[in-house]
């Protein structure tokens, strides 16, 4: 369900379930793209179709409905909710991210009652969580965090892809989801976001040695960024639970100021720098590698662009969608002493 909103930028839970799990998805919701598909809205997603109403995505068969959008505070509002409320009656289940619970809402559960249809709240967190030890992964499998110049650069898509490429060459790799979306794909993980603050570093912690259990690698998806004055919390909870061996940092080309914020970003090399001094008191974790997001730049200017970050950062830059994540990967591996 992405009713209003369907891109990569306003959508990106239905766009990542798109890019990554098409084969599951019978149809996307969006009146105002109805009739075209996935594919020709965002360049991927391939076939599926874009509906305009409820009814006609029933008439698809799904079982499960995703709420793909994130909108302003994540309330369950308006149209959305009574599209969530139709697909409980008609004993759809329903997935969402939302940091308002579709299971606290009166009219979802007397529906519910009714159907007998299932939700999947995905940020609503167990606990209690453990305050952080301090040790990261203590498995013996390596950490890698992809952390972010900003919020929605494409931290989630840079650690599954850099995972993706780790399993196909042979190495005993894993993942850690720490948002809605991640955690949909993965279909397990800890949204760190909805953690109590004292707690982040402590579920993170948790996080990393369930996904390292008998691993030798685990990327681990950032959140939020640690320049940003909303989000910096998360980031810097997140880091110091995973303790990472090595670090990746992600950013969009082009983009010069915090999304919806009028706060400059730092250049990258300031960035990295500060990642680095932040995890001195612990241990030695470089910045390996860059990763741009050039989706809104054409061939030459996506060159250009990594080419120049390169030059600036004195590493290797990719974007890992167009041109694969190989050299980012190699610095990873070096860097780890892992084959």
């Amino acid at each position: 369900m992405a009713n209003g909103a369907f891109s990569a930028m306003w959508a990106k839970t239905a766009a990542c379930f798109l890019m990554y799990r098409a084969e599951d998805a019978v149809a996307v919701l969006d009146a105002d793209q109805a009739g075209k598909t996935a594919g020709d809205v965002l360049g991927y997603g391939g076939g599926v179709p874009v509906v305009g109403s409820i009814d006609e995505a029933f008439s698809l068969r799904p079982e499960v409905a995703i709420v793909g959008t994130a909108p302003m505070g994540g309330v369950l509002d308006g149209e959305l909710r009574a599209e969530v409320i139709a697909c409980l009656e008609a004993g759809v289940d329903v997935v969402s991210g939302l940091h308002v619970f579709v299971g606290d809402d009166p009219e979802c559960l007397l529906a519910l009652a009714h159907s007998g249809a299932r939700v999947w709240d995905v940020r609503k967190v167990r606990g209690p969580f453990d305050v952080s030890k301090g040790n990261g992964c203590a498995t013996g499998a390596r950490t890698v965090l992809v952390v972010g110049t900003d919020c929605n650069v494409g931290k989630m898509t840079v650690t599954l892809e850099l995972y993706r490429d780790a399993a196909e060459r042979g190495v005993d790799a894993a993942w850690a989801a720490t948002g809605q979306t991640g955690m949909i794909l993965r279909e397990r993980g800890i949204c760190v976001d909805r953690v109590i603050s004292d707690f982040v570093g402590g579920a993170s912690e948790e996080l990393v040695n369930a996904e390292g259990e008998g691993k030798d690698l685990v990327f681990v998806e950032g959140q939020g960024a640690m320049t940003h004055p909303g989000y910096a919390g998360v980031a810097l909870g997140l880091l110091y639970g995973v303790l990472p061996d090595c670090m990746v940092l992600a950013h969009v080309a082009g983009r010069e100021q915090l999304k919806r914020l009028e706060v400059p970003i730092q250049p990258l090399r300031e960035l990295i720098d500060l990642h680095e001094q932040l995890m001195a008191p612990f241990k030695h974790s470089p910045v390996v590698g860059v990763t741009l997001n050039t989706s809104e730049l054409d061939e030459a200017g996506a060159r250009a662009a990594i080419e120049d970050a390169s030059k600036h950062t004195g590493l290797p830059t990719t974007d890992v969608i167009r041109f694969g994540c190989a050299s980012v990967l190699d610095a990873v591996l070096k860097h780890l002493n892992l084959p």
